[in-house]
């Protein structure tokens, strides 16, 4: 049998053995939380550089996205340029990717495309003429697309004039117009829907001045003087106008030039040829923007007026 001693040595070797596996547990709990804490780090330190930095990450791509039209778009009738701001940012894990397309387009027709790019920020921006991809009045539809993330944004755009009405507000029919003074013209363009708005087109037209040799009717309205009655009537002059917006620039035969939204429509380039009379304009014009190039025409209201040299009492010093 085993003596005392050797007992208690088995036993302190067993008591040393334990304390060995007690030692060696402690350190690998200690290491493996260790390891997960590292991971743990390591996962968040990823997902905040991720979120600081757009060109950081293991993938390319966008997590958000943002477009927006310019809040005056279509209102300001000098603009013809379409504005759009962008707003990217990186997904989770990835690098922001700064290049992406953009599609314009009406009734779910594509119009236009594009390719943008954005800065290290994300943001970046679209400036485009009227002219690359207008057609038709209505609502546009701007979407941009980076890597499958899309975004959209609409504008209403009424650029293409369908008729065109001038109105002389100096003339109702109950005195004759001096040939000394000029007669204020303004041009009233409108699309084929009549209850709308007027609107700022782009267009090139022509202003045809007709007359006829007639003595002022007083106590004439409108029924006289927007008809061409059994007046026999010729062209005097013919003006050229390009319709910018709201800027109009005007052009007489003789070379002379105005410029101005309404025109102040100057006898002496026209009086002298046939003098007094019943004096009448016609319009003809032609959009600058979209794919209707026919011609529209119109006319003043009320179509016809007189102009003669006036006395002080302002009628007419003879005919």
């Amino acid at each position: 049998m085993p003596s005392a001693d050797e007992d208690w040595d088995d036993e302190e070797w067993d008591d040393e053995e334990w304390d060995g596996d007690s030692d060696s547990g402690t350190k690998l709990i200690v290491l493996t939380n260790l390891r997960i804490a590292i991971g743990v780090s390591l996962v968040i330190l990823l997902l905040v550089s991720s979120m600081i930095f757009t060109n950081f990450g293991f993938y390319s791509g966008a997590g958000t996205l943002s477009v927006l039209i310019d809040l005056e778009e279509g209102l300001n009738p000098e603009d013809r340029t379409l504005g759009a701001h962008i707003l990217a940012t990186s997904p989770t894990f990835g690098m922001l990717k700064t290049e992406g397309t953009y599609t314009i387009s009406i009734d779910n027709t594509v119009v236009y495309s594009g390719k943008l790019i954005l800065n290290d920020e994300g943001r970046g921006s679209i400036v485009l003429d009227y002219s690359n991809f207008f057609t038709v009045n209505g609502i546009y539809n701007l979407q941009v697309e980076i890597k499958g993330t899309k975004a959209s944004d609409t504008v209403d755009i009424q650029k293409l004039a369908d008729n065109v009405r001038g109105e002389v507000p100096v003339f109702d029919g109950s005195y004759p117009l001096g040939k000394n003074e000029n007669v204020l013209v303004n041009l009233q363009f409108r699309t084929t829907d009549t209850v709308s708005d007027y609107i700022s087109p782009w267009v090139t037209g022509t202003m045809l001045i007709y007359h006829a040799e007639e003595f002022f009717n007083e106590d004439e309205g409108e029924d006289y003087w927007n008809n061409d009655e059994n007046r026999n009537y010729e062209v005097v002059e013919s003006i050229t106008f390009i319709v910018e917006g709201a800027s109009i620039n005007w052009e007489y035969s003789s070379g002379s030039i105005d410029e101005g939204v309404s025109l102040w429509l100057d006898p002496a380039e026209f009086y002298s040829e046939k003098g007094s009379g019943d004096y009448a304009i016609e319009l003809e014009f032609t959009n600058d923007l979209g794919t209707d190039s026919s011609v529209k025409s119109g006319q003043t209201f009320w179509k016809w007026f007189h102009i003669c040299e006036t006395k002080a009492n302002g009628e007419c010093n003879g005919n």
